[in-house]
């Protein structure tokens, strides 16, 4: 079996974010992404993914403002049985609590906070909401988006070595794939204007869902992901129309790709 790398698709991510955030040259900050992922033959598998803080983020310093009324409700997290659909909508809540954070919705990040909570004790990683002392934390910095932030980076780093150790690194692909879905579901609706920054961002991603498909298509040993290996292909679909010439999706494409990524979502949210 191969190893996938996603070191590298990590600090794609992280250089977008932080590389706009110092200039506002759209040319530049392209070609400060590099779309190379590592694959090497070992026994092991093992996945260094980004953050879904890190994807919204890179949305949001592109001009993603915030639209209520967006997210997956926190009332579904009873709906979600099955065990694919309840790691893909823990990826999917953490990309909501990302929203929230970004937007500085106190009250919002603390309700998908407290969702993933839930989540994780339906995929048994309740001890590493323990090990962070969300509880605590939460009530402490209620109104401090600094102090949350941080609480959901310690997050993802104690659920990577949690995944790790438990030798279940597979799942993380996984959760990923339902927080990326979620992230261009949120850009593709909130962008209301065509922001043409969102836009070369969302158009970036044609890179990334590859190397997601790749990742999840490893995990699939036992066929329980076919389904969302679909989903995913059918939006990788839609990036392979576009535009030759700038890279970039045209205003017809980028709607032609918020109606199959919304699709998706919404059937991947009914549990």
């Amino acid at each position: 079996m191969k190893k996938l790398s996603f070191k590298l698709l990590s600090l794609m991510l992280v250089s977008s974010t932080i590389f706009y955030s110092c200039s506002g040259n759209d040319t530049e900050e392209t070609e400060e992404v590099t779309e190379e992922v590592t694959i090497s033959a070992e026994e092991e598998v093992s996945y260094v993914l980004p953050s879904p803080l890190q994807i919204v983020n890179l949305f949001k310093n592109a001009g993603l403002e915030y639209v209520g009324g967006l997210t997956n409700a926190k009332e579904n997290v009873n709906n979600y049985n099955a065990k694919t659909g309840q790691k893909i909508n823990f990826g999917i809540y953490a990309a909501d609590m990302a929203y929230a954070i970004t937007n500085n919705q106190t009250q919002e990040s603390i309700n998908y906070l407290n969702a993933l909570r839930q989540m994780s004790e339906k995929i048994w990683m309740t001890d590493v909401f323990n090990s962070v002392g969300v509880a605590e934390r939460l009530e402490k910095n209620v109104g401090n988006e600094d102090s949350l932030t941080t609480i959901m980076a310690d997050l993802q780093m104690e659920m990577d070595e949690y995944l790790d150790e438990n030798g279940a690194s597979y799942t993380g692909s996984v959760i990923f794939a339902g927080a990326w879905i979620e992230s261009m579901y949120l850009a593709l609706n909130a962008n209301k204007n065509n922001n043409e920054k969102l836009t070369n961002r969302l158009s970036e991603q044609s890179v990334i869902v590859s190397n997601i498909i790749g990742a999840v298509k490893q995990a699939n040993e036992e066929g329980d992901l076919d389904g969302l290996i679909a989903n995913l292909e059918t939006i990788n679909n839609s990036f392979k129309a576009i535009n030759e010439t700038t890279g970039v999706l045209t205003t017809e494409q980028v709607e032609g790709l918020k109606t199959t990524v919304t699709e998706i979502r919404n059937n991947l949210i009914k549990g």
